[in-house]
């Protein structure tokens, strides 16, 4: 019997050393490798001027290095006058063939001052841009999750399950002051550690959900300390996160089940002029969320009648004030334009997304390039909200936040704040404790919304290649 046993555990033995060999193997093989730097064009001060503007003076964050005056108007200006760092750029003498779309060269430092005069004399709106190029390289793999805040756990975490969602995994209830300030709460709160680890810092109740462990998931919150239970945005043309994309492989059946399952919906499915088709609901607290086909093939969704045929992310949109300014920032973190959104929809699709006119914006479908999620950036035209994105602490109802995995937060940092990037807090330890292995850091696009990343020392070696054999075996 012993020798029976000693062979049984020199078996199991033999298969984890052959599991863990075939592992470091796909890690090797399988892990990407990292790219060269990237030449990224950034926007480092943009401002539209309508005629009858009064002057302006602002301050706008550069690198020292060479930029250049850009200004997009129709027909002739003359009369402008733009200083940079009270040289002058553009003397008002200068007239402006627009046609032309002329540049002008800069030097630019860390901190530049723009005064823009002659603005009331217009005849025409114009934008004036000063950019910059400089080549950047992140280590940031894939987008880890979004966050969607509920105000009560337990009815939301049931609404998720209808569509399909699991708990992918827990999380801490408390943390440390530290963590608390990481997403922007100020400390001491009033938690009194109670419900147990730290005194001071926040209280809140939430899971990793997901329709599959690579599919992507969504960090489902309550937050009970500090609470803050103002609606989520309104409308789907607010300025940051304000809706994401569930794909599903059988949109009409998908639509008829959840309707019976009590969800509604702004409107039946219908098609964007790009061929989309597309339906939009609410959850329990208003946050928009949108179902999308995911044009798989019909016979490859089973109507089981008990369940969805969800398969995965569509974009988590992003609003932006300016695209050209936002599709540069989040170039950095390797998204990069795949399809170009169209910029007139008609009055039904207007309607299917709340709207009462046709509407009119610009922007584009952004794709990883090593997870392969995906971002729409959308810069509204008609109708325009210029209220701002919820701002700290991120605790708000709603899409308050998304999170990128990176195999250097430390170096990641430096890049980003010498590009100019305003952050929440430093590198903070997460997520367990002032002893936890990973470390987080939160900071905010152009038009203040908020981004963060997350260091996990084991998921960083590991993603890479969860991802590479999703992506073989859909291929």
């Amino acid at each position: 019997m012993t020798r029976m046993l000693k062979r049984l555990l020199l078996g199991l033995l033999g298969i984890l050393m052959t599991a863990f060999a075939l592992l470091f193997l796909a890690v090797i093989l399988l892990h990407p490798e990292e790219g060269p730097p990237v030449r990224i064009d950034f926007t480092r001060y943009v401002e539209n001027f309508e005629p009858g503007s009064t002057p302006t003076t602002t301050n706008f964050k550069a690198t020292s290095a060479p930029g250049r005056l850009l200004i997009e108007c129709e027909g002739q200006i003359s009369g402008l006058s733009i200083l940079i760092n009270a040289q002058p750029a553009l003397p008002a003498e200068t007239q402006i063939n627009c046609a032309a779309k002329a540049e002008v060269s800069l030097a630019l430092t860390e901190i530049n001052t723009i005064e823009v005069t002659g603005t009331e004399a217009l005849q025409s709106p114009i934008t004036i841009r000063v950019k910059q190029q400089a080549d950047i390289q992140l280590h940031v793999l894939s987008r880890v999750h979004f966050n969607t805040n509920v105000s009560n756990f337990a009815a939301s975490r049931e609404f998720y399950r209808k569509l399909g969602f699991a708990t992918l995994s827990g999380f801490p209830d408390t943390n440390t002051e530290a963590m608390a300030r990481a997403i922007g709460i100020k400390t001491p709160t009033e938690y009194d550690g109670s419900k147990g680890d730290w005194a001071g810092g926040y209280l809140l109740h939430g899971e990793l959900i997901g329709l599959g462990f690579s599919s992507g998931a969504i960090d489902l919150i309550e937050f009970t300390i500090p609470r803050d239970e103002a609606p989520p945005y309104a409308q789907l043309n607010h300025l940051g996160m304000a809706r994401a994309v569930l794909l599903s492989d059988d949109l009409d059946v998908d639509h008829r089940y959840l309707s019976k399952q009590g969800i509604r919906f702004l409107s039946a499915p219908v098609t964007r002029s790009d061929g989309t088709r597309f339906v939009i609901f609410k959850d329990l607290d208003g946050t928009f969320y949108e179902l999308a086909d995911s044009k798989k093939p019909q016979s490859a969704a089973e109507d089981s009648g008990s369940t969805t045929h969800l398969s995965g992310f569509g974009p988590l949109n992003v609003n932006v004030s300016d695209f050209e300014r936002s599709r540069a920032w989040y170039q950095m973190f390797g998204y990069g334009v795949t399809r170009s959104l169209e910029m007139n929809e008609s009055a039904e699709v207007a309607a299917a997304m709340g709207f009462v006119a046709p509407i009119q914006r610009k922007g584009a479908i952004l794709t990883h390039r090593v997870d392969g999620s995906t971002i729409e950036l959308t810069e509204w035209i008609e109708p325009f909200d210029a209220e701002p994105p919820h701002p700290t602490p991120v605790n708000h109802l709603g899409i308050h936040r998304t999170a990128l995995t990176s195999t250097n937060i430390v170096a990641d940092v430096a890049t980003l704040k010498s590009q100019g990037v305003e952050f929440v807090s430093p590198i903070t330890p997460c997520c367990s404790g002032p002893d936890a292995s990973g470390s987080i850091v939160a900071f905010y696009d152009p038009d203040g919304t908020i981004v963060e990343l997350v260091e996990q020392p084991l998921m960083s070696w590991l993603m890479p290649v969860m991802l590479k054999l999703r992506t073989l075996s859909e291929g």
